[in-house]
């Protein structure tokens, strides 16, 4: 969370970061995410002498749903395509050696719990990869309304066995209006935050300082696509189940009273007492019932057996079973309406949740929240492959990357279209006349235009160059 001595430095520096109370929301969220509010599942119940602690047992559906969003919006499917083959070709190696598809995977599930996340594309010293980031390492400096233009990123850096605050600043020049990135290594003395001697950064090869000639910012910020309703020009995001918090509470509730019917409706025997053999110790007189204290089917009650009443009592309490899994799945269907994924995406199913696995309609709630979501991701996902160009040409001095040369995200859309259905039909359009090659690609392939064209003349040339190496067969004689 954020912390007073990094906020002190900063003002020292001369910046001044945008104040807002959201500490306590995102360790809210958080906790929710990791499935224990310390009010909501530990509690101390009554039992007539004294009160005794109790735990609430957690499905952890806040995880779940930042998890389901995760995979519906980043999986190994979505593809990052640029116009200029060299280009892409450079991108593709960019994007694994960053991880980027498990990496951004996981930002995107942890920024929705905690309402937002950055990547921060850098060199490393060697090579240029990315940073993920969730917002409360963020320290807002300078925001125009719509989006972050300045800001400062806090982390932990551990060198030779010891740790540092690692400091990283983006700012605009007021001169050049172009970006200038300062790393700074801070130690702590105990009071106070100050700098590292500047012979350090050499001897661990760090970069102090990286002046770009570039007006776009190496950050993007990634969130979930919902409105702040308490501020709603707030530079921080809003955790995706923000509104569902009492829905959470209900789903642990009715979870939890699972296990608790099992335990307070299984089968007791009373007995009365005068029915318990007794065994006496000849030699001390003791009395030992023949009764094992381990059985917990047995329950000992005082009494004797000339009163009229059966010695023994048998209590078969009833399960609710049907009654809890029907109030469980009512809160999961309130849940998934709350989250954006419409009506019936959680079932409760033997014990287990599973989701909806049938290709969705382009008119369902689901499909325009993901459509809203992409709206986010596909912007920032587009500037950060950018950016990852940009780096690379900085530090390689490589001209043939084209960095500004069109750049397009192709979402998955397995669930929301039939794809085998699709190339079927377009195929079928291309047999009969009724498209073209170039709209043919963009069909199957989700290319634009150019990109189209760009596939369609490779193949016509790699096809062309099989066939020239290809053996000329002679004709056989006689024929």
């Amino acid at each position: 969370m954020r912390n007073q001595s990094i906020v002190d430095y900063l003002r020292g520096q001369g910046l001044k970061v945008i104040e807002e109370d959201i500490e306590s929301k995102i360790d809210l969220w958080n906790s929710w995410y990791i499935g224990e509010v310390n009010s909501v599942h530990n509690y101390n119940v009554y039992e007539g002498k004294k009160k005794i602690p109790v735990k609430l047992k957690s499905l952890k559906m806040g995880a779940r749903v930042c998890q389901d969003w995760a995979d519906l919006l980043l999986n190994e499917r979505v593809q990052i395509t640029c116009a200029d083959e060299y280009t892409q070709s450079v991108l593709a190696r960019l994007i694994k050696q960053s991880n980027f598809y498990v990496r951004g995977n996981n930002l995107i599930e942890t920024a929705f719990a905690k309402g937002g996340g950055f990547f921060v594309e850098y060199w490393d010293g060697s090579k240029t990869s990315i940073k993920y980031l969730t917002q409360d390492l963020c320290y807002p400096i300078s925001y125009d309304g719509s989006r972050l233009t300045e800001v400062a990123f806090a982390s932990k850096k551990t060198i030779a066995g010891k740790k540092y605050t690692y400091l990283e600043t983006h700012l605009i020049d007021p001169q050049t209006g172009y970006y200038v990135i300062d790393n700074v290594l801070l130690s702590s003395d105990g009071k106070r935050l100050k700098e590292v001697d500047e012979s350090f950064y050499e001897e661990h090869n760090l970069i102090p300082k990286v002046i770009t000639q570039s007006t776009e910012p190496l950050f993007q910020m990634i969130r979930p696509n919902v409105a702040n309703k308490e501020d709603f020009d707030s530079v921080f995001g809003t955790s995706v189940f923000a509104d569902a918090l009492d829905v959470l509470e209900c789903v642990d509730i009715a979870y939890d009273a699972h296990p608790r019917e099992i335990r307070l409706g299984k089968k007791r025997l009373f007995a009365k007492d005068s029915v318990t053999n007794v065994h006496i110790n000849p030699e001390t007189g003791e009395e030992t019932r023949v009764f094992d204290a381990n059985d917990e089917a047995f329950y000992l009650i005082k009494g004797d057996t000339e009163d009229g009443t059966p010695p023994i009592i048998e209590c078969n309490m009833s399960l609710r079973i049907a009654e809890l899994n029907l109030e469980l799945q009512t809160q999961l269907d309130i849940l998934s309406q709350k989250c954006g994924f419409g009506n019936n995406y959680y079932r409760w199913d033997s014990g287990s949740i599973t989701t909806a696995t049938e290709v969705i309609s382009t008119n369902s709630k689901m499909f325009r929240t993901l459509k809203k979501h992409e709206l986010v991701l596909n912007d920032a996902i587009v500037t950060m492959a950018r950016g990852l160009l940009y780096t690379e040409a900085l530090f390689t001095g490589d001209k043939r990357i084209k960095y500004d040369e069109s750049i397009t995200v192709d979402f998955d859309d397995s669930i929301i279209e039939d794809t085998a259905e699709i190339k079927r039909q377009a195929s079928s359009e291309y047999a009969m006349g009724i498209i073209s090659q170039t709209e043919y690609v963009k069909k199957v392939y989700k290319y634009d235009d150019e990109q189209a064209s760009n596939f369609i003349k490779k193949m016509k040339e790699q096809r062309a160059a099989e066939l020239a190496s290809e053996p000329i067969q002679n004709e056989p004689e006689g024929a």
